[in-house]
């Protein structure tokens, strides 16, 4: 279910975090990317945790704002690109991958999965 990814780049499927914001340090998982609407260049990013924030309700989030993970669900990926995400999907990846992550944090509690997080 987890893969290799681009550091550089996010994906849909990457488990991110929020740095800024209201939401700061919720999970949530990449929906969507979107091309710049203005001249900034930066893309946007369409967020969904499988609660709150649904397929029908995403979060537009810019991605100076988020902390990548290099943990990626690639079946909900295969999922959105089919159109047949439900929240149930969400939720069972989002709870696949934070597990993931937690595993790591025990292994290197003074690190805290500094190996797993990309800023």
């Amino acid at each position: 279910m987890t893969e290799a990814f681009n550091q550089n780049q996010l994906q849909v499927g990457q488990l991110v975090r929020s740095r800024a914001g209201r939401d700061l340090g919720c999970y949530y998982l990449v929906y969507k990317l979107e091309k710049p609407r203005k001249k900034s260049g930066a893309v946007q990013v369409w967020l969904v945790d499988g609660r709150g924030r649904t397929t029908v309700n995403p979060k537009l989030k810019n991605p100076r704002h988020l902390q990548r993970t290099r943990l990626v669900a690639t079946e909900f990926a295969a999922r959105v690109k089919a159109g047949k995400c439900t929240p149930e999907d969400i939720r069972a990846a989002m709870n696949m991958l934070l597990a993931d992550e937690r595993a790591v944090l025990q292994k290197n509690p003074d690190e805290e999965a500094l190996a797993n997080v990309e800023s």
